[in-house]
Formats: structure tokens, sequence, C-alpha cells
């Protein structure tokens, strides 16, 4: 006699449970990770969200100092216009009256519109040959690196003076970009910070503090272009944000200059405020940021560790000692106890989660009750009566393969699931195999009985592709054999009464003869 293969218990916890809290315990990992990295993102978002409101705030003091100097100005224009002063003479007065109330301007020009005029030193001027030349009836300013008579970069006001609707000529107050870098935090994160001021298709038209590659060059969106490692942005959305003018954050990196770059609108024209910061200050400030964060995950970490550690072990022991308990307590729950066979829930999960996994298999059901059973049972006991049905059930297990399903589902009606049945002719033969069964089946110890049956086939998926359906067709060929006499097999059709129906046995002899 062979010897059976034992399966080794402990190798099989192991499987089932060790496997499991691995894969639980990567998935703490994963999830820890990503807190990490959610955490590090929020950090930075909260380093962003602070450094770009910095650089709001930069713009507005900007506005602030280049607005102030210009209300003086558009004063001057608006009481100049009015009085219709075209004199040199009493502009002079009072271009020297706007540089006194606005110390941030160094100079102030009155030209007409031929650009001929006269500073508050008194000295005459053109500036028609100048890039800030207007006929405008608006006010403009304009960021220029020649004043055109100093030879210093300087930020140019151009405010109209109009007289009855006419433009008669142009004040032009020049303040130096020294007294916007005043205003500016140069000092600040940890020193070495850049400034500029840009438009909104990048072009560099100023730059103070720190010089670095990002405000140095021409044309900032050009230079982000030139082999620039760019993080939380991309290049498009820089330049898209800029023409709409909104602030922004973003890191770019450059061999082995790194840094931060905000940018905010200033409320002239289209002009930006560049702000550059190394990122040895951003990292500082994360790590602070996220120090609480670092001791959080560690002690999370440790804490989720030892206890799936005890998880496992305790599961571990758990299984070994109810293991096999648990198997017994799962096979009684889907066994029929009367013939140890599969119950009608077992039967009708198995058939499905078969049919589901292999749907192009074909496969044959029979279903099939013992003709006359409650005459058995009447007369000749309900003991009896369970035992054929007992008897039955032992014999149909060892008549078909272990792989194949049998199932009682109630009373005396039963089903067979053969699997994989590959031909039509197979098909046949499994029929001639179940008629051949019952013409041989006996049941009883002193009295042997001869039961008949009358079966119903159908066949998956040709008929029906789920189990109640198959179910249902095999229920109407079942009910077919009955109608047709009993004690035969009758496989679905559409068309069942064209079916060819196969006797079980011909010569089955009255229970009364096998009472003798």
């Amino acid at each position: 006699m062979s010897k059976k293969k034992v399966k080794n218990p402990n190798k099989s916890v192991i499987i089932q449970w060790g496997v499991p809290m691995v894969v639980l315990l990567v998935v703490v990992v994963v999830l820890v990770t990503n807190f990490s990295n959610v955490s590090r993102e929020s950090a930075e978002e909260a380093i962003y969200k602070r450094l770009t409101n910095d650089a709001v705030t930069y713009a507005v003091t900007m506005n602030n100092t280049l607005t102030t100097a210009s209300e003086v100005g558009t004063g001057a224009a608006s009481i100049i216009g009015c009085i219709g002063e075209t004199d040199k003479k009493n502009w002079v007065t009072y271009a020297s009256k706007i540089a006194q109330d606005a110390p941030q301007v160094y100079s102030v020009v009155f030209a007409d519109t031929a650009g001929n005029g006269v500073s508050e030193a008194g000295r005459s001027v053109s500036v028609k040959t100048s890039e800030y030349f207007s006929n405008s009836d608006d006010k403009e300013f304009y960021c220029v690196k020649n004043d055109g008579f100093t030879n210093s970069p300087a930020i140019v006001e151009a405010t109209p003076i109009v007289t009855d609707g006419t433009v008669r000529g142009h004040i032009y107050t020049f303040i130096n970009l020294s007294e916007l870098e005043k205003v500016l935090p140069v000092k600040e994160y940890g020193g070495g910070v850049g400034f500029a001021i840009i438009n909104s298709e990048g072009k560099m038209l100023s730059s103070f503090g720190t010089n670095s590659y990002f405000n140095s060059g021409e044309n900032l969106f050009t230079d982000l272009s030139m082999g620039i490692e760019l993080g939380n942005l991309t290049l498009p959305q820089i330049k898209v944000r800029a023409e709409k003018l909104t602030k922004m954050a973003f890191s770019a990196k450059k061999g082995t200059e790194e840094a931060t770059i905000t940018i905010a609108p200033i409320g002239i024209n289209d002009w930006q405020v560049v702000t550059i910061i190394n990122q040895k200050y951003i990292t500082t400030s994360l790590n602070s940021e996220l120090s609480g964060v670092h001791k959080l995950i560690i002690g999370m970490v440790v804490t989720i560790a030892s206890f799936i550690v005890l998880v496992i072990v305790i599961e571990i022991l758990s299984r070994l000692k109810y293991g096999e308990q648990s198997k017994d307590l799962a096979d009684k729950a889907d066994t029929d106890l009367l013939t140890e066979l599969n119950n009608k829930i077992a039967t009708e999960r198995k058939i499905q989660e078969f049919m589901d996994e292999n749907p192009e298999s074909q496969c044959l059901m029979f279903l099939f009750d013992i003709d006359n059973f409650k005459k058995i049972n009447d007369t000749m006991g309900h003991a009896f009566g369970d035992e054929v049905l007992r008897t039955l059930g032992h014999q149909l297990r060892n008549e078909f393969r272990v792989s194949d399903i049998i199932g009682r589902l109630g009373g005396d009606e039963f089903v067979l699931f053969l699997k994989n049945v590959k031909s039509d002719e197979q098909l046949e033969r499994e029929g001639v195999r179940i008629t051949n069964f019952f013409h041989q089946f006996r049941a009883g110890d002193y009295v042997k009985y001869s039961a008949t049956a009358s079966i119903g086939a159908a066949v998956f998926p040709r008929d029906a592709k789920d189990f109640q359906s198959l179910y249902k067709m095999s229920d109407v060929a079942l009910y077919e054999a009955k109608r047709r006499g009993k004690n035969q097999l009758v496989f679905y059709s559409k068309d069942i009464s064209d079916v060819e129906s196969v006797r079980v046995s011909d010569s089955i002899e009255p229970i009364a003869d096998y009472r003798k």
C-alpha cells in the first residue's frame, strides 16, 4: 500500500498567514513612505506658499515706491494742463518742486510733444530719441538701461499734460533702480538672494542683489530652456502663468547652482518681480518643517512593526493549534450529513465558481431524483429510505471522478456535474454511464432494493452559462423524463418533445418482489 504524502502544517501556516503578513508589512511600509512623501510635499507647498506671499509683498512695496513718485507727477501735470502753462521757465519751477516732494526721484523733465524740454536743474533736454519718449494720453512706465543724460539705468514715468483734451507734452520722472533695491530684502533667506524685474515674456528689465545664472541673462524663459532642471512646474506652465500675471514658485537647477524662484506681478504694466533664493535655505527650512514628522514616522514604524510581528506570532500559534479543527468545520459546513456529498449551498457555489473560472469548458449536468421515493418511505420506512440515499451517495462517489461535483440538493434530488467533457461522443458515453449506474444500483443490507431514477441533463455552456440557468434547463429535462413515464434520461433541447430519451432500465422488477 502506497503511503499518502502528508502536508507540512507549519509550511501551510506560513503560506497562509506569514505571506499575507509580509504583504501587510510591505503595504504599511508603502503607506508610511507615502505619508512621508505627502508630508514632504505639504511642507514644500507651505514653504513655496510663504515665499510666494513674500514675493507679493515685495511687488506691492515696489508698486508703492513707483506710484508714490507717480502721484506727484500726476498732480503737477493736472495743474499745468488746467492753467495751460507753456512757459518753460515755469516748467523748471514745477520740475524742481516735484523733485523736492518725491525723494526717490532723481530727475524731472518737462518736454513738449516734439520731445524738447527742460529738467528741474534748468538744462535743456531732448527726449525725442529716447525709448521712453511718448505722445500717449495715458500714463506710462518704462524700465531703461540708459536715461539719456546721466547714462544710468532708471525707471521712467511719462505723465501726459493735457489741455482741453489735447496732449501738450509730458512730465518725465526718473527713479533710480537703487531706490527699488532699498525696499528689497537682499540679506534675507540666509543671504545671497537675487532679484529681477521681468515682463510677461520673460525679458529681463533689471536685476538686483546677488548675481546668479537666473538674473544675469537677457530673458529668463530663454535661460530656463537651456538645460535647466525644473521642479514642480514645467516651462510651458511658467510661461502661461507669467502671461496671466499669476504668482508662482518653482525650483530650478543649472549645474551646481540650485535655487527656488518666485514670481509675482508688480501691478505696473506687465512687470513682475523675480526672487532667486539659494536652495540651501529651502533645504534647511524643509528639514526644520519635517523634523517632527520624521520622529512621528519612526514611532509609527516601530509601533506598527511590533504589532505586526505580534500578530504574526499569535496567528501562527493559533493556526497551528486550530487549523485542522477549522478545516473540519468548514468541510462539515459544506457536507450533507446523510450522504456525505456536497450540500445544496456548497454544490451551487462550487459549480458556479468552476463556470466563472472556465467559461469555455464544456461540462455536463445531471439532475435526478429517485422514482417513487415517497412510496419507499411509506412502505419500507424512513430508515430504509435514508439507507437508500446514503448508499446512493456512497456509490456515486466511487463511480465518478474526485474532481467532479456531486451534491444533494434536498430530499431525493441530486446533482452530478461532470467537468471538461470534451466532445459530443463523450456526452453520449456519460449518458450511457449514468443509465448503467442506475441499472446496477442496489440498496439495503437485508432487503436488496433496486431504485430507478428520472434524469434531466443539460450542457454548459451550450444550454446555459450560469448555475441557475443550467439547473433550470436540467429541471425542464427532468420534468420531461417524468412526464414520459419516469425511469429514463432526457437531454435538454429547445424542442424537447423531439429529444430522444434513454431508458435507465427496461426490466426493473417490482418493489414487492424484493421484499419476499
